[in-house]
């Protein structure tokens, strides 16, 4: 395109070898020296097998030992890598002393050999093959919000002296000194864990892999397969979606995530199909490897969308997403799936924030709602006279999460025993508040506060009828992705 415009259980490399493909795991993304996939079916990701003889992974980075004599602790091991009952193993052995400072050992393993992001979002969780010897160990997961050395999400298992299949959904994982959610689209690290109580150590683990439920990719055709996999192109003015202009969303031709909305897309007379945003989180912005032009894949699977240009004028967002229609499927919007929730919970930046990155949000929206007067401004919603409060619009999917979850994160992102006010702010527009669309959600939402009276909490959240919603001005959207500033009052903590 012009500028005008990633005996026991199989081996990962058994299992691609079944499907015939060959997928190199970087960053979460396929290498671009892959071969084709022809079948939609792989369940997990490998992270590590210690079929290499040494530290160094299946994604490039190096194991390493860590334990807590750097904050003045006592506990002492090692890790080895060796051949146990024919099959190449971690050791990870050691005593571990907890101290007044709490104490560990651990296997330590960055998830990208440069430290970046690794976005785990199309898995459900860690899975590994372990042989302990009798004790509780646990898997502890770092991100972009773990700052200090203390700081982690982690979850247990307990050994039995034999080998083991073990499965730990994101879900298990729980924040140690960690003020927000896990961000499975922002892990850095994955470590083997001995630690919380005094005792010998001694565990081997086979593999450890991200695992997924159900099919992840569809069957490509070898033209498919030249553009997504291989960054190809197609021929200008001959895909289907250049001159389509129908309502409904454009989804990966992959993996079927969501990409870009219709609303987004626009006459650019360039010979694919143009797009001046995407539904948030849904597309990854990378150099081109002719260290000129910026890439954009789909997030979630990596696969070859086209190139994104800016400054062009072509509308009021001044970027163009030049996309592939090959790489793309379109679900009409009759045909679409979705549910709508809003909330209100201060300063609207800060709701969105946490909202929009539960996995199955589609997109999100703040505005005002709850007042008296027509299509309200910013200006006149700050006087604190129109009645509205500061709320976000939420489209999700339903099969991938619900309004429960939503509304949970929702009291756990914000101060809900403040009355009228958030922190700093402070006004009846900042007040808590859940705007229900239907019975079942005012009844969910009822359920949630009787639980959180009944943990000691003096609830003020206010449960109302949904009324119209005004969405905000476009420099209001999206604004903590736009600055990648942290939200200030809008902290997670778990409640539920």
């Amino acid at each position: 395109m012009t500028a005008k415009r990633d005996l026991y259980i199989v081996k990962l490399v058994v299992a691609v070898a079944i499907v015939g493909a060959a997928f190199v795991v970087a960053g979460g993304q396929p290498s671009g020296s892959e071969t084709a996939r022809s079948t939609a079916t792989r369940s997990e990701t490998l992270i590590d097998d210690f079929s290499r003889k040494g530290q160094g992974s299946a994604l490039g980075a190096r194991w390493r030992f860590l334990n807590d004599q750097a904050i003045g602790g006592a506990s002492k091991g090692t890790i080895q890598f060796e051949d146990h009952e024919g099959i190449s193993v971690l050791h990870l052995t050691g005593s571990v002393s907890p101290g007044e400072k709490g104490g560990h050992i651990q296997a330590r393993l960055a998830l990208h050999p440069r430290g970046r992001d690794y976005d785990a979002r199309s898995s459900r969780g860690i899975q590994l093959r372990v042989k302990g010897n009798g004790e509780t160990y646990g898997v502890h997961l770092r991100t972009r919000d773990t700052r200090f050395a203390w700081q982690s999400y982690g979850a247990t298992f307990k050994t039995d002296g034999k080998w083991q299949n073990i499965e730990l959904p994101f879900s298990q994982f729980t924040s140690t000194s960690v003020p927000a959610p896990l961000n499975t689209m922002a892990l850095r690290s994955v470590a083997i864990v001995a630690a919380d109580k005094a005792f010998d150590a001694d565990i081997r683990v086979d593999r450890i892999a991200f695992y997924r439920e159900g099919p992840m990719y569809n069957e490509l055709t070898p033209e498919e397969a030249r553009v997504i996999l291989h960054k190809g192109t197609e021929r200008p003015f001959t895909g289907k979606y250049d001159k389509h202009f129908e309502k409904g969303v454009y989804t990966c031709k992959q993996c079927n995530a969501e990409l870009y909305e219709s609303s987004s897309k626009f006459h650019s007379q360039c010979g694919w199909p143009s797009f001046d945003d995407q539904i948030p989180g849904a597309v990854k912005w990378q150099p081109d490897s002719d260290g000129m032009r910026t890439e954009i894949v789909c997030a979630n699977c990596g696969g070859h969308l086209g190139h994104v240009f800016q400054g062009e004028q072509l509308t009021a967002k001044n970027t163009r997403h030049c996309v592939n229609s090959i790489s793309m499927n379109f679900i009409p919007a009759s045909q679409r799936k979705t549910a709508r929730a809003i909330f209100a919970s201060g300063c609207f930046w800060g709701t969105e924030y946490h909202l929009q990155r539960v996995p199955g949000v589609i997109s999100t929206t703040v505005g005002y709602t709850g007042g008296h007067v027509e299509n309200p401004t910013y200006k006149q919603v700050c006087t604190d006279r129109t009645g509205h409060a500061e709320a976000v619009e939420v489209v999700y999917d339903p099969t991938k999460t619900s309004y429960e979850m939503l509304a949970k994160l929702f009291f756990e992102t914000h101060d809900f025993t403040q009355l009228n006010r958030q922190g700093p702010d402070i006004g009846k527009q900042y007040r808590s508040g859940i705007f229900y669309l239907n019975e079942e959600q005012k009844k969910t939402a009822e359920e949630l506060v009787q639980t959180l009276r009944q943990k000691g909490f003096d609830v003020k959240t206010e449960i109302t009828a949904a009324s119209k919603f005004w969405p905000g001005e476009e420099y209001h959207q999206d604004y903590y992705n736009k600055t990648r500033k942290t939200p200030y009052c809008h902290i997670y903590r778990q409640i539920f």
